[in-house]
């Protein structure tokens, strides 16, 4: 819930600032073959816990604009992860905080960019729309984690199996990735970008079950959402869409 208000709120500032910052002549675009941006926001884990708590994390990211459709981009992000589960009929409670470290390779499209009528209203407000994937690793550090409890088993009271835990692991990951970058400047863009990652791992959050007497058949996920800004480097110009010429300007 939490996070659907952010995302609401963000929305509205973006059309807002969008509104104000007409920048680029139609129909040319603003383009640089270089893109270097930091950002910071929440992030959320979906995991063997029933609660999520938003945790602060920040970002930094490169990327080299193939093209006005296609970008490469390496990302780093440090952040953390923390759910919880409270007291009730089979435990009681669990809580989990972990620290993550992580960098990803990634490929983006520019949604906006395959409108052919860039002087309508709805296509100026979709410009710098985007959506991508990659493939990354990352280093979790679980602290805070409830290592020992016990769970009822029909008539039975047992302790809780600890090799089950993991207090420090490793793992790839699959960030799928919606954003939209808003052109303050011919050079300056207000991004707001959303990723949801799949985990090759269910140690995310420590705990490898589904319930006390059970084996988790489903790996853990994550999603973060970040707001920041990013920056042409180098020389920047507008392309030309309809004849593909470049008028390169510094």
């Amino acid at each position: 819930m939490k996070l659907r208000v952010v995302i609401l709120l963000s929305l509205c500032f973006a059309t807002f600032m969008r509104s104000g910052a007409q920048v680029r002549l139609d129909p040319f675009y603003p383009y640089s073959k270089w893109t270097v941006g930091v950002g910071a926001g929440f992030s959320e884990i979906y995991g063997n816990l029933s609660h999520s708590n938003s945790e602060p994390g920040f970002r930094v990211n490169v990327e080299h604009n193939s093209n006005m459709w296609v970008s490469f981009g390496l990302e780093a992000q440090k952040g953390a992860l923390s759910d919880y589960e409270v007291k009730n009929t089979w435990t009681n409670g669990l809580s989990v905080y972990n620290q993550i470290t992580a960098v990803d390779l990634n490929a983006k499209i520019s949604l906006g960019e395959f409108f052919k009528y860039p002087r309508s209203f709805f296509a100026k407000t979709i410009f710098g729309l985007y959506a991508g994937i990659g493939i990354g690793y990352m280093y979790n550090d679980v602290s805070d984690i409830t290592l020992k409890f016990r769970h009822q088993d029909k008539y039975s009271i047992t302790d809780f199996n600890n090799s089950n835990i993991k207090t420090t692991s490793n793992n790839a990951f699959m960030p799928f990735f919606l954003g939209w970058n808003i052109h303050m400047t011919r050079r300056v863009m207000f991004n707001v970008n959303y990723q949801f990652s799949y985990a090759f791992s269910d140690y995310l959050d420590g705990y490898n079950f589904q319930a006390p007497t059970a084996n988790n058949k489903y790996n853990d996920m994550f999603s973060v959402l970040s707001f920041g800004v990013n920056v042409y480097i180098g020389k920047v110009g507008f392309h030309y869409k309809k004849f593909g010429q470049k008028k390169m300007k510094s």
